[in-house]
Formats: C-alpha cells, structure tokens, sequence
C-alpha cells in the first residue's frame, strides 16, 4: 500500500472538515462556497461570516470532530502530525488513513476507551 503524502493527509483532512459542514449547510449557496473555498484562509481559521454561521448550527459531537481536524492540520502545519498526543509514539500510518484527525496510538485509544468505560 502506498503511504499517503503530507498533502493526501491535508486533503482528506478538508473533506472530512467539509464534510461535516455540509451536513449543516441550508442554502445552494453555502454549499457552492464549501465546495470552491473549502481550503481558503477563512476555512482553515475558523473566520468570516459564513464559516461562524456553519459553526453556529453544528452539534457538540461535530464541533469536538471539526477541533480534532484543526488540532490534526495544526500538528501537520507544524511537522509533529502522526505522533501520539499521550505516549509520544508514532501513530501507525493504516490508522492516519482510516482517521486522519487521530491524534492517539490504538494503545492509547483502547487505554481511554477502557477508562470511560470503568466509570459508567
């Protein structure tokens, strides 16, 4: 299998951004500028008007998947992409191509899964 660029990863990092925005999205117009600026200035900052009006109408999941998308072009922007945010570890490449906004190792993950799951 062929490793996925940094540019792939930036790439499929917008579509999931714009993906979740489409789910919001109320007129043809809104979604005609998803489509044309969606790796703009405004979309990468969170800024302009039509970008805080989409933000306005996600749910508290979409929000906390849009942060983790930001965090994730954050750490790509930065050289630290891929590298798990408790252990420090590399985060195995089939799992940055299943979830490019992973941002922990499966060890990680399954550890905090585990926990949640103890306190329910």
């Amino acid at each position: 299998m062929a490793m996925l660029s940094v540019g792939d990863i930036r790439k499929k990092l917008f579509a999931q951004r714009r993906d979740l925005f489409r789910q919001v999205a109320q007129t043809e117009d809104e979604l005609l500028w998803l489509e044309t600026d969606v790796e703009s200035e405004a979309q990468e900052r969170g800024q302009g008007e039509r970008m805080v009006q989409l933000l306005d109408r996600l749910d508290e999941r979409m929000k906390s998947e849009i942060e983790a998308i930001d965090r994730a072009l954050v750490k790509l922007e930065t050289g630290r992409f891929g590298r798990c945010e408790q252990c420090g570890k590399d985060i195995p490449h089939s799992r940055l191509e299943a979830l490019p906004a992973a941002a922990t190792c499966v060890v990680c993950a399954e550890a905090g899964e585990a926990q949640t799951a103890l306190r329910k």
